[in-house]
């Protein structure tokens, strides 16, 4: 018999081969989870370790984080060679006469490899690397996103704490009014029915405060939910909000609305969609499967080579339809992002309004009117003790004094409401390192 150690040698090796050249290209299925943050060491915190702790403990943006590495093994595989298939077939045997048994059988060992045409691998590797990137880009939105709620709760945790220390002083002074209108009454220097009046607003300023402490205990745990941590005892610092700035002009926001992630994860997806029309288009031509082996005749001891290539006849799927399909959803990519810019910029519009009116509505109470409404007050309580003016003035002041004390906390609440949602629409707190990794 002749020997046969030089095809299986060559097969052996090809064998061999083929799964160490994809050696490179392995990677762990799972990587070990770490624990979150358990919390902040104070119940006082500023809007930076808001947001910091926010960051480190949210499952919104740890899942964003997980997808985007989840894509980077999507283009990774998306690179890899189609596996060879190795063959086995045994001919002649358990027939009749010479053939009843195995010693005329013909053995013959393959290994067939599909070799994929130009474009085609590339075209699929190019459409995961643009999932890929938007899916960065989308991880950096889902950050932009958390910090926009965490300003947005803060904010309105601290617009709920000062205005609870209004309606604290509020329900003082209204306790005061009312111990002086009970002396005036008891003195007969006004009316039962001034007492009655006096006691109602009291009342009012009771409910009121108990309103604004349980709206208080609301916004504490929406922002401690967002950051991951108790809310018992959880204390704003209203000083560590961002200055109350006048509004740059609406086209520099609007010309930032470019640059977000957003409109660049718009534009990973065109990447994909043309990447995906390319690779259909390549589909077209079939790809060549190359077949190669050795035969093994019992008969007579002797060996041969085998060799052939086989390629897919396109008569009844010539992949016409997938063409159509990517084409048509390349288009569709180029549309949300033009849809998108619009929606953003009519978004930015009404925004911006809100923005520009409780900034300088906020600057005309802290500078006209809450000025003037104090004076007007502590004129009205003195003219009042000292027998000048009636008790329905003193009632006038004090309510405007603490109206425009409650508009000014609100017009200041609307001024970083509206002041997260644009940073966000603009990505002023987007970190130029994550555009930097983006492939």
């Amino acid at each position: 018999m002749k020997s046969m150690t030089m095809p299986a040698v060559c097969l052996g090796a090809l064998l061999f081969a083929i799964p160490a050249a994809n050696a490179q290209d392995s990677a762990p299925i799972a990587q070990e989870v770490l624990p979150l943050s358990q919390g902040v060491s104070s119940p006082s915190v500023s809007l930076h370790d808001a947001i910091k702790t926010a960051l480190q403990n949210s499952p919104f943006y740890a899942a964003a984080i997980d997808r985007s590495e989840a894509m980077k093994a999507v283009t990774s595989k998306a690179g890899a060679l189609p596996n060879p298939e190795v063959s086995f077939e045994m001919e002649n045997f358990s027939g009749s006469g010479p053939y009843s048994g195995t010693e005329n059988a013909e053995l013959t060992y393959g290994v067939s490899q599909l070799v994929e045409l130009p474009g085609k691998r590339s075209g699929r590797v190019n459409a995961a690397r643009g999932e890929e990137k938007k899916s960065l880009f989308e991880r950096e939105a889902a950050r932009l996103d958390l910090i926009r709620d965490v300003v947005t709760a803060y904010a309105t945790l601290v617009a709920a704490e000062e205005e609870l220390d209004v309606l604290r002083e509020e329900k003082s002074m209204a306790t005061n009014v009312y111990d002086s209108v009970v002396a005036k009454v008891d003195a007969g220097k006004e009316p039962p029915i001034q007492k009655n009046k006096a006691a109602i607003e009291l009342s009012s300023s009771n409910i009121a405060l108990e309103r604004a402490e349980r709206s208080v205990q609301t916004a504490k745990r929406v922002l401690a939910n967002l950051m991951g941590v108790p809310s018992e005892g959880l204390v704003a610092l209203p000083g560590t909000l961002p200055e109350m700035k006048s509004p740059l002009g609406l086209s520099a926001y609007a010309d930032m609305i470019a640059s977000t992630p957003d409109n660049l994860a718009y534009d990973a997806s065109i990447e994909t969609a043309q990447s995906n029309l390319s690779y259909e288009r390549a589909g077209m031509v079939p790809d060549p499967t190359f077949n190669v082996g050795v035969r093994d005749y019992r008969e007579d001891g002797e060996k041969a080579f085998l060799a052939g290539v086989s390629i897919p006849f396109p008569v009844f799927d010539m992949n016409r339809a997938g063409v159509r399909r990517a084409g048509h959803e390349y288009n569709a990519a180029m549309l949300d992002k033009a849809q998108a810019l619009l929606s953003s910029e009519t978004a930015l519009a009404e925004n911006y309004e809100l923005f520009a009116n409780a900034y300088q509505e906020n600057k005309t109470l802290n500078e006209v009117v809450l000025p003037g409404a104090q004076e007007a007050f502590d004129a009205a309580r003195i003219g009042y003790n000292a027998g000048k003016f009636g008790y329905l003035e003193v009632l006038d002041a004090q309510r405007t004094l603490f109206d425009a004390r409650k508009q000014a906390i609100q017009t200041m609440l609307d001024y970083y409401r509206a002041m997260a949602v644009i940073d966000r629409m603009t990505a002023i707190h987007s970190t130029q390192t994550q555009k930097e990794k983006t492939p």
